[in-house]
Formats: C-alpha cells, structure tokens, sequence
C-alpha cells in the first residue's frame, strides 16, 4: 500500500469499439440451455468483435481523434503516448510508434508499449502521474485496449463468449494537486493462469507454419488461441481481490461513505457480483459494462466509465480495480474532478 501527492489530472476518456456485435445467444458451439445459463453466469448478452483489418492501433487512433477533439487539445502538445495492450499490431515495432504518426503527433514524443492486461488501468494512470509530477512534461496520452477476439478459438466456450474488443485514449494533464492511494499485486507463479503459449524467442516453443492454419478452425487450443483457467481466476478474484480493495481503504483512512464509484475490471456478472458483497460498499455505485460489451481486457474499466458517463463529466472519490491475466491485480483510489467522458465511438 502506498500512497502520493500528484498534480495529474485526468481531463477527459474516449473509446472505440468495432460496429460488429456478437450476440452470445447465437453462439453455435453450445446446447441452448448451456448456452442459456452461460449467459446469465457471466451477464454478457454482446459483445463487438473487430473484423480482419482493424487492429489495435485503429481503434486507438479513432478514439485519440475523438479525444482530442473534444478537449480541443493541439496535437503539438501532446509530449508522452503510454500504450498499454497485449495485442500488439506487430511483434515489432511496437505500436506506440505507429499511433503517434497515424494521430499526427510530435517527432520528439516519449513513446511506449507495456504488456499488461486486465490489471493495466491503474498502472497506466500511476506512470502518466510520474511523468507529470517528475519529467516536466505538461499532457500526455494513455492508450489501453485489446482485440482479444484474435486470441479465441471460436470453438472454444470458455473464451469466446467472454471476450469482446475495445481501445480508450485517456488525457492527463497537470492540475489540481490530489492524494492518491494504489496498492499492486503479482504472483507469476500462476502465469500459465491466462496464457497464449505462442513461440517465444526464449525457445520455449517453437514457431511452425503448420500451427498457423489451425487458428478457429478446428476445437483444438493450439498455441495462438488464449487458455483460461476458469477455477483458478474465480478463486484468485473472489479471494485476493476483496482483500486488496478493503486493506487499501484502510489504509486510506477514506470514510466509505465518502467513496462514490468504484469501477471493478469486467470478469463476468459471478465473480463482479461476489466481490462486490465482499467489500460491501453500501453508498458506493459499483457500474459495469458486461451486458453489451463483455470483458473487454485492458478496456474494461474506461469501457465502464464510458458506458455511463458518455458525454458528461465524472467527479468524485472512486476506487479503481484491475485484476486477471499475469497473475496480476492494481488498485486505486482516486478523486475524478471533471474528467469528460466522450460518446462512445465505432468503426
């Protein structure tokens, strides 16, 4: 548990999803009755899945000409882009660069790609401060989303029903000095929790072509399609997760009452609602996006927050939790004040 003094300011959140929706009670791999009760287990009724072409770095890209848009910020002033994913465009380069020419950003830009998932939210929130509050940089984006359709076999019901895919841009920039408090938890032990056990130059596995023509055409969970763990993660989340979220309010010394949001990051409808009794936040709104977007990975929280402040600002005392792949968890516990949200785009 730590805390700090920031000058950082969240001023506005914009996301991009694709227009393709997947409705989940037309899923063909599964009975209808299982069909039925995997819907209202994991509350996901749709989700958007990206077509072929459309990568990361697109929806990155329509969501940061939206945000600046309406900031009515310059491009020129953008001085750090942090993207955080774990579906890069390519293996290499990474795809920071490729954002900042698309989006028409400064050569002399501090650029960055950081492989993280569900957890990634408050990491990418707690570097944008440091940058701010340390390097003399004035704004800077933070770009977080995942296509992770591209990582499922569409074979595969523990995955595909889940997963849907989305990108925010986040502004920060220097404003009113806050408190912060943030609390962050690894345990590799359990990496192979969620994993897409591809080639690795480590020689862990090897890369061959015939690997490649098995991708959503057949049942078979080859090394490019995502392996979930369902048990472990449900009892990692409803364990470790609570426990987190109650020792940092704690440590905070917050009066409960005085926390107006918090935003969990989109599992499923039964490990959000179980750790929601846990921490038993009473005056606390504790939003999801589940229904129409599903887990949306690295998105789910600014997903959420867009869902139900779109076109309008967010304020107030709000806790934010990511937790999954890794296995990793991050906790925050922060005051929005006027942070607008933009209207929720699609391409």
């Amino acid at each position: 548990m730590r805390h700090v003094k920031t000058n950082s300011q969240i001023v506005g959140i914009a996301t991009a999803v694709p227009k393709n929706e997947f409705k989940n009670i037309n899923y063909q791999f599964l009975e209808k009755k299982k069909l039925e009760n995997l819907i209202k287990l994991t509350g996901i009724y749709s989700k958007r899945i990206a077509n072929s072409k459309t990568c990361t770095s697109d929806l990155a890209i329509n969501a940061g000409d939206k945000l600046l848009s309406n900031l009515k910020w310059k491009k020129s002033d953008i001085e750090f882009i942090i993207l955080i994913t774990q579906t890069a465009d390519y293996l290499t380069p990474a795809t920071s660069g490729i954002i900042q020419n698309r989006l028409g950003l400064r050569n002399d830009i501090f650029a960055i790609d950081i492989n993280l998932g569900c957890s990634g939210f408050p990491y990418g929130i707690f570097l944008a401060n440091s940058f701010l509050d340390n390097y003399n940089f004035k704004k800077g984006l933070l770009f977080i989303g995942d296509v992770c359709s591209r990582l499922c076999n569409i074979k595969d019901n523990t995955t595909w029903p889940i997963f849907g895919d989305a990108c925010s841009a986040v502004a920060f920039e220097k404003g009113e000095k806050q408190k912060i408090f943030f609390d962050f938890f690894s345990d590799g032990s359990k990496y192979n929790d969620i994993i897409v056990p591809t080639h690795s130059f480590a020689g862990r596995n090897e890369l061959n072509s015939n690997q490649l023509g098995e991708i959503n055409n057949d049942n078979k969970r080859n090394e490019f399609n995502m392996h979930l763990n369902g048990a472990n993660i449900y009892s990692f989340a409803i364990s470790k997760v609570p426990e987190r979220i109650k020792n940092l309010i704690e440590y905070s010394k917050i009066n409960k009452q005085k926390i107006k949001y918090c935003f969990l990051h989109q599992a499923n409808r039964l490990i959000n609602e179980t750790i929601k009794k846990k921490i038993n936040l009473k005056n606390t709104k504790i939003l999801s996006s589940l229904d129409n977007f599903g887990n949306t990975s690295s998105a789910s929280i600014t997903m959420t927050i867009t869902k139900h402040f779109a076109e309008k600002k967010i304020s107030g005392i709000s806790i934010l939790c990511g937790f999954g792949v890794g296995i990793s968890l991050s906790t925050m516990i922060l005051n929005f004040k006027r942070c607008y949200v933009s209207s929720l785009s699609e391409i």
